[in-house]
């Protein structure tokens, strides 16, 4: 059985002085829940495409069908359909080894992912779920096509901004269950000289690159290393990490959690630099056909939702 992964996001809209908009009524009167219910009709109606990082292939968003509008409780879940174009290949059966579909440049194949989005009302910043598959995500295309549409429906002065939110249950799960492998301590400021240091009330330079001290093990690193990442790791708003009795200051701890051979990288003063992927599929249910009940997605995604920003969720 395939792995059922859903990622959690924050989801903003901030202006030009990337302050942040109260959904429910941005640009002053605007619902942006709104505004993501034509996004939806519009892709829809006409798949959208961007570039990859690399420039040569394309990425490609539409929905399967038209989703499910719940604007009573604002909220919105589907299914939508993403792939990349841009390479040519041939698509063989495993076992007659013959050829079924050259592939061209100008096809797609489109892989089905389900969303929930939930926007409170009166409040700047909502929930987002999105469904991964292996290395397959959707993040990027979906923030590169709804600040287009943003901007092609006059929207001049506001972006949409999607980040990624940490689970709970992830970290928790691999920092009691898993096998610590690694920590790094990372220095990004120095003092050119010692008359500078001074001369700038002690407070040293940023230096390109990074002086790293990292400590490591094939197998574990002693308990007490857990819990002085598990320590810092729970203290919020960390940009500058003050160590007792290490006479030094650093700017990032990062640390390597392994589980069932699932390595993780965590960072205390960066939380939002890890893609968090949550494997629930041992708590989704099949249809006869073997496909994820709609039911279940939702079971899943509002738990998640409930962690993320704290509201309580509708009765399905």
């Amino acid at each position: 059985m395939k792995k059922i992964l859903l990622s959690t996001y924050i989801i903003k809209v901030l202006d030009n002085r990337n302050n942040e908009q109260i959904l429910s009524r941005f640009n002053g009167s605007h619902d942006f829940l709104k505004f993501f219910e034509k996004y939806l009709n519009e892709i829809f109606l006409q798949i959208k495409n961007v570039s990859d990082i690399s420039g040569t292939n394309l990425l490609h968003l539409t929905l399967e069908s038209p989703p499910n509008y719940d604007l009573i409780n604002r909220r919105i879940f589907g299914y939508f359909h993403a792939g990349i174009s841009g390479d040519q290949y041939q698509i063989r059966d495993l076992d007659t080894l013959h050829d079924l579909l050259n592939v061209e440049t100008s096809h797609v194949a489109l892989r089905k992912l389900f969303f929930y989005i939930q926007l409170p009302n009166g409040k700047k910043s909502g929930a987002l779920v999105l469904q991964r598959k292996a290395k397959f995500g959707i993040k990027t295309i979906l923030s590169k096509t709804i600040n287009t549409y943003m901007k092609e429906q006059g929207y001049q002065l506001y972006h949409v901004e999607i980040n990624n939110i940490l689970h709970e249950r992830v970290y928790e799960k691999m920092i009691e269950q898993g096998n610590l492998r690694k920590i790094q301590l990372i220095k990004k400021r120095i003092p050119s000289t010692i008359e500078e240091y001074y001369s700038n009330g002690q407070e040293p330079n940023e230096i390109p690159g990074k002086l790293t001290t990292t400590m490591s093990s094939s197998t574990s690193l002693p308990e007490s290393y857990r819990k002085f990442v598990n320590f810092f790791y729970r203290r919020d708003n960390m940009t500058r990490i003050e160590i007792k009795d290490i006479d030094q200051e650093f700017d990032e701890i990062e640390f390597e959690l392994e589980l069932n051979g699932k390595k993780k990288t965590f960072y205390i003063a960066n939380k939002n630099r890890i893609q968090p992927d949550i494997d629930v599929t041992s708590e989704i249910e099949f249809d006869k056909e073997g496909n994820p009940t709609i039911n279940s997605f939702l079971s899943q995604c509002e738990e998640l939702v409930r962690d993320v920003i704290e509201i309580q969720p509708p009765n399905v």
